[in-house]
C-alpha cells in the first residue's frame, strides 16, 4: 500500500494527525474485500494543511462538500483519496479508541471496529443508494466476523443513534440465517 505509506509518512512529518476508515478499516477488521479509494478522517481545522500536502504529493483535488474532499490520484498504482473533515472533539474520541494498523505502515491508526459500523450505519442512513448495499454487506460481515453479539446494548445502540430501527433488524435477520 504504497499510497498510503507516502501519506502517512509525510502527514508524520507535517504532524498532521489522521485515522483510516472505509474499505481498509473494514479489511482491518476482519472482512477482506475490495476497496478502490482511501477515506482517512482528519480534522476539520487542519484542511488547508491537507490541501498542501495533496498537492506536494500530486493528488488532483476533485470535490468538496461540507464533510469531505476528495482527490483523484496522482497515477495508476495509487488510490483515489476522501478525506473526512471532523471537528478536533469527535477526532479526539475517535482516535482515543482507535487501533493500530495490522500493517507495515508505521504511525496509521485505524477507526474502532464500534466507531467503523456507526460510520457505515449513518452512511446506510444518510448516504446515496449506490452505497448502500455495499456498507450494508459491510456492516453484516463485520458483525459476523468479529462474533459480534447484536442484543449487546452497546450494539443496539450504535443501530439505534447512528442508523435506523429497520436497519438494525435487517441485519439481526442476515445475521441469524448464516
Amino acid at each position: 500500500m504504497n499510497a498510503l505509506a507516502s501519506i502517512a509518512s509525510q502527514a508524520t512529518r507535517e504532524n498532521l494527525p489522521f485515522l483510516l476508515s472505509g474499505g481498509h478499516a473494514v479489511i482491518a477488521h476482519g472482512f477482506p474485500r475490495s476497496t478502490f479509494d482511501l477515506d482517512l478522517i482528519v480534522r476539520r481545522n487542519d484542511r488547508e494543511k491537507w490541501l498542501s500536502l495533496t498537492n506536494k504529493l500530486t493528488y488532483a483535488f476533485y470535490r468538496e462538500g461540507p464533510t469531505f474532499l476528495q482527490f483523484n490520484a496522482p497515477n495508476k498504482d495509487s488510490f483515489p483519496l476522501d478525506l473526512m473533515l471532523v471537528s478536533d472533539d469527535t477526532f479526539a474520541k475517535l482516535r482515543a479508541d482507535a487501533v493500530a494498523a495490522p500493517s507495515k505502515v508505521p504511525g496509521v491508526w485505524v477507526v474502532s471496529l464500534a466507531h467503523l459500523l456507526a460510520l457505515k450505519c449513518h452512511a446506510i442512513k444518510h448516504g446515496h443508494a449506490g452505497r448502500i448495499v455495499k456498507d450494508a454487506d459491510d456492516v453484516i460481515r463485520l458483525v459476523q466476523n468479529n462474533g459480534l453479539d447484536l442484543d449487546a446494548p452497546s450494539i443496539r445502540e450504535i443501530f439505534h443513534k447512528h442508523g435506523t430501527d429497520e436497519l438494525y433488524e435487517k441485519v439481526r435477520r442476515a445475521c441469524c440465517r448464516n
